[in-house]
């Protein structure tokens, strides 16, 4: 149900990032900067274990360091991610990012730290992968199917072809997945504190939190120093007073609590699933929450007057569908 709550929020979390106007792009991912990826995850934490920052200061410092490294990589990838969404839309972004997010922030963590389970286990913890990655495929090309009818239709009306390709915004999403990959692996080594903490008799669900607030620094740094440029640059600080910014100021809040409560819950899913919860748990966190914003997308109208590129995209998400079943089965034999 922890993992549920977490997926849900994941694959919703994007709404936010569409229509925030009169927001420039900049203006409101640094607002979700400050709130989404540096207050809203001190401020938990800290509720559920008031002496986090002691238990961080015990943890060696190359393990702060690799962290927050990996961290820094997500920053600098979510930022593609943002504008993806504004590019190819809710769907195809969540599609491409966390097929390659779910399929490399799930093994490299299991290598990594020595955790292979048992070869069957293992086999099927492949072989959901290798299903995950093919419903990826078949959502992608319902994207590039519907760029080209779109293109096609364009030109039947003599208007010009769309002005944001999706081959950019593919290119994209594709460069987040990798952060989010590295985003996972930072937290696969900030355990080390959750470790910690347990030692001291906190509770491993509460302690949970701590290795978020040690990757999600480094994240921090990247997201918020180029939004700030580019709001400097452009002048953008303006839209904090334009007439109805409140409304935007309350999106962007509501999306960074939506951001991190998938984040907050998968950090509390991968303690109950067990010693490859953090690999597990990543490959059905991506895979679920794609199909719950590929329902968004379709809800959004995303894929309105495209039959056959929707008929694709539904397909690639019951393929999801049965990689993730094959991934809860490895899990058990575990």
């Amino acid at each position: 149900m922890v993992l549920l709550l977490a997926c849900f929020f994941q694959g919703s979390f994007g709404l936010g990032m569409k229509k925030y106007q009169p927001f420039s792009w900049e203006a409101f991912w640094v607002v979700f900067s400050v709130a989404g990826i540096l207050i809203i995850p001190i401020l938990w934490t800290w509720i559920e274990v008031p002496d986090f920052m002691s238990y961080i200061r015990e943890t060696p410092a190359r393990v702060l360091g690799l962290a927050s490294l990996c961290g820094l990589l997500w920053g600098v990838s979510s930022v593609l991610f943002g504008k993806a969404v504004d590019t190819i839309g809710v769907s195809l972004t969540y599609g491409v990012n966390m097929g390659i997010s779910a399929s490399l922030g799930s093994l490299i963590p299991l290598i990594l730290f020595g955790n292979v389970p048992p070869a069957l286990s293992f086999s099927l913890l492949l072989g959901g992968m290798v299903i995950m990655l093919g419903g990826v495929v078949m959502i992608t090309k319902a994207g590039l199917d519907k760029e080209k009818r779109m293109n096609q239709q364009a030109a039947q009306g003599g208007q010009a072809a769309p002005a944001k390709p999706l081959s950019k915004g593919l290119m994209m999403a594709s460069v987040a997945g990798l952060g989010s990959a590295a985003m996972n692996i930072g937290f696969a080594y900030a355990n080390r504190t959750l470790e910690t903490a347990a030692g001291h008799g906190v509770s491993e669900l509460s302690a949970s939190l701590i290795p978020w607030v040690i990757t999600l620094s480094g994240g921090f740094v990247a997201n918020f120093a180029y939004a700030a440029y580019q709001l400097v640059k452009n002048r953008s600080y303006r839209d904090y007073v334009k007439p109805g910014s409140s409304k935007a100021y309350a999106k962007a809040l509501i999306t960074s609590l939506i951001w991190f409560l998938a984040l907050g819950f998968y950090a509390k899913a991968t303690v109950m699933l067990g010693p490859i919860g953090s690999s597990v748990g990543w490959l059905a966190f991506n895979g679920l929450a794609l199909i719950i914003s590929n329902a968004w997308g379709l809800k959004d109208g995303e894929w309105k007057g495209f039959s056959g590129p929707k008929k694709q995209l539904m397909l690639g998400n019951g393929i999801l569908i049965v990689s993730w079943i094959v991934v809860g089965i490895a899990n058990s034999f575990a």
